[in-house]
């Protein structure tokens, strides 16, 4: 029987669970069981599940049932103390689905402080958490609670100062303008899609839902339009600090979040969905159906196939991975015998090796389980699909020329994590783009071949080809013809662009090239576009100088190459070294003789 896509998110979120934690003070613990009666009732006797027992034993069978491969736990959420409390907490660590009761203290009606902060603590751990928030409340209030609660705020301190117009605006109308911003429309912005100031303004003006009574109001107010934008922000900045309590103070990756067809919020580290606890529903249904919703793209779903994968059967595959024991004796020996600085290199490289082994193993399961993605949207325009899983219109010149350079760049480049200067990193010196080109092997620290005249201890020496940047059609053009590179920059502000480059002007032409010196033995700083010293000859600066100057300059190493395309860029690189047939004459500057 053919998947439908609903079927393939199964496969890739629900069916990997093997741990639930149930986190809600009416549940029954195991701890409690064990007490003696009186002792139970003294110090839980306020829990309800003795009146509920139906609806908690639903539950529980859920993940106790003949068939459900499940290690299923229960935590009340009222710890004595703060000490206790962390420790409970640590138990998130090792569990793939959480069921989450909104309100964890009686004393406090209404209240999910709690509840919030233990998805925050399952969300800033290093293990993907399924969440499921079960409550009573009314969903909306709950699912706005979790959308500010787990975010930070982004929109800055209010001005100081204003516009005559705004500022009489705001004298008149100010409280109304803040009740006309709230849960709402606030949320909105925490979209990844939303955050731009362009998004904000254009929204405000055309009053799309939420921010219809928004521009009732400034519309009945006279505001001139110019100020929409900054009434709106001013109105954003004060919902942050009238309810500072409520947000996070660590940044959880939250970017989407989601409420038709089922809500749900999705952080960089776990996804939350959100159920009613008296709609009757089982939970896993439940959980599935905000997986459907949120609609995770294919690319995302078969990489979650690759991490159930590596779950299930790492163990399986592992010994093949680590390959004999000789292998293992020889490299381990390398690694006794290392300094301090080369170690990281002579492991990186291992595990590089090992991990490439165990992929292999792992890859026929998760190609077939890509294959089957595909079938499920056979038949269909490619464009349409495209544009349905992941809203790009690759009809439109600018989208599929972006599209282009995104998957260029992606497959031709990689971060630049590397404990030292290698082949295929890119570096920037002033203006200028500078690819390294030294063999990998000449490129260890502290390893020379020779003893050529100009080696010095602490100096690396290296091949550095100048590339040029080019524009993305022209480069995209020109793609398959060879000598390009489509590379991921990595600034140093932080900000990531695509480039397009070429190893020289014109096609066939011998690139620009010179031989730099990186100080350190190469080494990098383990830090985002890390910095290095290189030095280079130089033409004297005045006409005056008569001889060399030695230039000494800082470089950001700021993209790298996968290894197979700075191979590419490399053998052009020594083809055009080759000087063969410079006696022979041409004819293009010359008239071409008649027939």
């Amino acid at each position: 029987m053919e998947k439908n896509y609903n079927d393939l998110i199964a496969e890739a979120f629900i069916n990997p669970i093997r741990s639930v934690l149930i986190v809600d003070d009416d549940y029954p613990t195991l701890h409690e069981m064990l007490l003696d009666d009186a002792a139970r009732e003294e110090k839980h006797g306020h829990k309800s599940w003795k009146e509920n027992r139906a609806k908690v034993r639903k539950v529980i069978e859920e993940f106790r049932g003949r068939e459900a491969p499940y290690l299923l736990d229960i935590h009340d959420g009222t710890s004595p103390d703060e000490k206790t409390d962390e420790l409970h907490i640590n138990t998130l660590h090792q569990t793939d689905l959480l069921i989450l009761d909104y309100q964890l203290e009686k004393g406090k009606q209404g209240d999910g402080s709690k509840a919030i902060e233990y998805a925050r603590k399952a969300l800033a751990n290093k293990h993907f958490t399924l969440i499921l928030v079960h409550t009573q409340e009314d969903l909306d209030r709950v699912f706005h609670e979790f959308v500010v609660g787990l975010s930070v705020p982004r929109h800055g301190p209010p001005a100081e100062s204003f516009s005559r117009g705004l500022q009489d605006f705001l004298d008149d109308n100010e409280d109304a303008l803040l009740e006309a911003v709230k849960d709402g429309q606030y949320i909105w912005t925490t979209k990844a899609d939303n955050r731009s100031d362009c998004k904000l303004m254009k929204a405000v003006h055309s009053g799309t839902a939420p921010w219809g009574d928004l521009k009732a109001l400034l519309e009945g107010a006279n505001l001139h339009r110019r100020e929409w934008f900054n009434a709106a922000k001013h109105a954003l900045q004060m919902f942050e600090v009238n309810h500072a309590p409520r947000f996070s103070k660590t940044d959880l990756g939250v970017s989407y979040w989601g409420r038709d067809g089922g809500m749900f919020v999705r952080g960089a580290r776990g996804f939350i969905a959100f159920k009613s606890k008296n709609d009757g529903e089982d939970l896993l249904p439940a959980v599935q159906r905000s997986l459907n919703a949120w609609n995770p793209r294919p690319p995302r779903l078969m990489l979650t196939k690759l991490r159930a994968e590596m779950n299930e059967r790492g163990i399986e595959v592992q010994d093949d991975a680590l390959g004999e024991p000789d292998v293992g004796a020889m490299w381990y020996r390398r690694v006794l015998e290392a300094d301090d600085q080369n170690l990281d290199a002579i492991v990186n490289s291992t595990v590089r090796n090992h991990a490439e082994q165990l992929l292999d193993r792992l890859l026929p399961n998760v190609s077939a389980f890509a294959k089957e993605i595909r079938l499920v949207d056979r038949g269909r325009d490619p464009i349409e699909v495209v544009h349905s899983h992941f809203n790009v219109d690759l009809n439109n010149k600018d989208a599929l020329t972006r599209a282009r350079m995104g998957h260029n760049a992606f497959v031709g480049s990689k971060p630049a994590k590397s404990p030292h200067l290698e082949l295929g990193h890119i570096l920037k010196i002033g203006p200028e783009y500078w690819l390294c080109l030294t063999p990998a092997c000449d490129m260890v620290p502290k390893v020379h071949r020779g003893r050529p005249w100009d080696r010095m201890d602490g100096i690396k020496r290296f091949t550095a080809m100048q590339i040029l940047k080019k524009k993305d059609k022209d480069a995209i053009l020109d793609a398959s013809r060879g000598g390009h590179i489509f590379a991921n920059i990595l600034n140093d502000d932080g900000s990531k662009e695509r480039l397009a480059f070429s190893a020289a002007k014109e096609l066939g032409s011998s690139p620009t090239w010179m031989m730099m010196y990186v100080q350190n033995d190469g080494y990098l700083p383990q830090e985002d576009a890390p910095r290095c010293m290189v030095s280079y000859v130089s033409p004297p600066e005045t006409k005056d100088m008569q001889q060399l100057v030695m230039k000494h300059v800082e470089a950001t190493v700021c993209g790298m190459l996968r290894y197979e395309y700075a191979l590419e860029i490399q053998s052009r690189f020594i083809t055009s070294q080759s000087r063969i047939g410079l006696d022979f004459v041409d004819g293009r500057d010359e008239p071409q003789a008649e027939e």
